[in-house]
C-alpha cells in the first residue's frame, strides 16, 4: 500500500486530516514516549484527525447547552464514535495488506510506562503545531480537531513538517481566562495551572483517561476565544462569525459575569 493510497482510504473512511510520520522522526525519542516501544518494528505512525464541528460548541457559546452538543458530539461520540471508527477501518485495509496495525486512542492512561504524546506525532506527521494556548492548531481547522493514532510496520512516506505562526502578535486566549490558569512566563506555550483548569466552569469539559485532551479546554472561554481569534486565519470558513452577542464567564465561586462584545 502506497501513502497516496492509504490516506484516499482515510478520507473515504472519514477522516478530516491524516498525516505520515515516519521512524526517522522519532526513532530516537525516550523509551516512554516512542512508538517502537509498542510495536518493535514500526516504521510509521499514521495520525489521524477529525475536526469538531463549529456548531458543536453553541451550546457552551451561549451557555443554554452544555452536554448535547459539545460533551457529546464534541468530545464524547467524536472521539468514541466517529474518530475510532475512522482508525478502525484504516487500520483493517492496513492489516488487510499484510502489515500489522496498532489503533491507539489520542491520548494515554496517567502513570501508564508508555505515554505516547499525540500532539508531537501530529507535528511529526506535518498536521500543524502546538500553539501558545497548548491547543494543536492546524491550517485546516484551527484547534477544532482530535487525534488517533495508528502504529504500523508498513514504510510509508512523511508529509513536511509545519510550523505555524497562528499565535504571533496574539494572546486571545490568555486573556480569555476568567481564573488566570493560563500565564506568560516567556516560552513557546503558556504555562497552565491544571487545578485551576480543574475547577474552571466555563466550558471545560470532564474527559477520561485516554482521551485527545487529558483536561479538555476546547470549549473552555480560552478555547473559544482562540476558535474566534482564528477565524480569518484558517481554511475553514464560515459566512458569520461565531461569537454573535456578549460574553460570559464564571469565577471559582460560580459568579457570572457578561463582558460586551468586542466588535473590532
Amino acid at each position: 500500500m502506497k501513502t497516496h493510497e492509504l490516506k484516499k482510504l482515510a478520507r473515504e473512511a472519514g477522516a478530516d486530516l491524516v498525516g505520515i510520520a515516519p521512524a526517522s522522526r522519532w526513532a530516537d525519542w525516550p523509551a516512554a514516549r516512542n512508538p517502537r516501544t509498542l510495536l518493535p518494528p514500526c516504521r510509521s505512525v499514521i495520525v489521524i484527525g477529525r475536526r469538531v464541528l463549529r456548531g458543536s460548541f453553541r451550546g457552551v457559546e451561549e451557555g443554554t447547552s452544555f452536554s448535547s452538543t459539545y460533551n457529546m458530539f464534541g468530545l464524547h461520540w467524536n472521539e468514541h464514535e466517529f474518530l475510532s471508527r475512522t482508525v478502525h477501518q484504516v487500520a483493517c485495509a492496513v492489516e488487510a495488506a499484510g502489515c500489522e496495525a496498532v489503533p491507539l486512542f489520542g491520548g494515554a492512561m496517567p502513570n501508564a510506562p508508555m505515554q505516547l504524546d499525540s500532539k508531537a506525532l501530529a507535528h511529526a506527521a506535518g498536521l500543524g503545531s502546538v500553539g501558545k494556548g497548548g491547543f494543536f492548531l492546524t491550517r485546516e481547522y484551527g484547534h477544532r480537531q482530535r487525534f488517533a493514532l495508528i502504529l504500523t510496520d508498513l514504510e510509508l512516506e512523511g508529509d513536511p513538517v509545519v510550523d505555524l505562526d497562528f499565535c504571533k502578535g496574539c494572546d486571545a486566549c490568555l486573556k480569555a481566562c476568567p481564573l488566570q490558569a493560563l500565564a506568560d512566563k516567556g516560552g513557546a506555550v503558556y504555562a497552565i495551572d491544571t487545578q485551576l483548569c480543574q475547577q474552571c466552569a466555563n466550558g471545560r469539559t470532564s474527559s477520561y483517561a485516554y482521551a485527545y485532551e487529558r483536561i479538555d479546554r476546547l470549549a473552555a472561554s480560552c478555547g473559544r476565544a482562540c476558535l474566534v481569534a482564528l477565524e480569518g486565519k484558517v481554511d475553514n470558513r464560515f459566512a458569520t462569525p461565531f461569537r454573535r452577542r456578549s460574553v460570559w464567564t464564571r469565577d471559582l465561586e460560580g459568579r457570572c459575569t457578561v463582558h460586551p462584545l468586542d466588535t473590532k
